[in-house]
């Protein structure tokens, strides 16, 4: 199979952390997660591009607590969470394509306000707070952070992530394996978190990858080249 040179770019909608808040004397907290789904584009001479270059986002979950873990696409339930309580939650980015590729992350945290909120009860200056150290199991080691802001609509905390290295056909890696509810998080935050009329937040994140040959010699190069900057 003989491939073009032209630019090939594929984009994985992805595992979408929904917390919702629900009111009682302790302030109980429960989170959903929503289904995954897949994007595929790319332009190439074969006629099932989608086997070339692919990426998709899933969870791996020990529901069972038997050590063997199951991949879901379609979300995790989550009941009677507490401030401080660490939920399981492993994002995985796969490399589902047949050819090597560079990974871009976007995570999306909604409610910045709220989370200012909170950051700002503990003392800490939100203008420096990384968010991320709630992410049980990040390693930051394997990522240039290029951009770090609000999103358009200034409601939100985003993070743009360029994995440091190529991610292989066939290979995949954690995002993060938890995600852990802040301490400081209390009825007064809760009854503020709004999604659709129900008191939650949302951690998404969206998983692309862009072709390796003729793109630069690293992840931010290669999304420069096929015109898909962020700034």
């Amino acid at each position: 199979m003989k491939m073009t040179k032209k630019k090939v770019f594929v984009i994985a909608l992805a595992v979408c952390l929904a917390a919702i808040l629900s009111m009682g004397s302790l302030a109980w907290f429960s989170a959903q997660d929503s289904v995954t789904n897949n994007f595929y584009i790319a332009d190439s001479e074969d006629n099932t591009p989608d086997d070339i270059f692919s990426v998709d986002v899933y969870e791996k979950y020990d529901s069972d607590g038997n050590g063997n873990p199951e991949e879901y696409q379609s979300g995790i339930s989550y009941n009677d969470i507490l401030p401080g309580d660490k939920l399981a939650k492993d994002a995985i980015v796969k490399n589902t394509g047949h050819y090597d590729q560079y990974i871009r992350v976007i995570i999306t945290i909604s409610d910045k306000a709220v989370w200012k909120s909170i950051v700002e009860s503990t003392g800490a200056d939100f203008n420096t707070y990384d968010i991320r150290q709630h992410f049980v199991g990040f390693d930051s080691s394997k990522w240039d952070l290029v951009n770090s802001t609000m999103d358009n609509t200034g409601e939100n905390i985003q993070y743009v992530l360029y994995l440091n290295d190529i991610l292989k056909s066939d290979d995949s890696f954690s995002v993060f394996t938890g995600v852990e509810i802040p301490e400081a998080m209390t009825q007064e935050h809760a009854s503020h978190f709004d999604d659709d009329g129900v008191w939650g937040f949302t951690i998404g994140i969206k998983a692309q990858a862009v072709q390796t040959e003729n793109v630069g010699g690293n992840a931010y190069a290669a999304f420069q080249t096929v015109g898909m900057a962020i700034n």
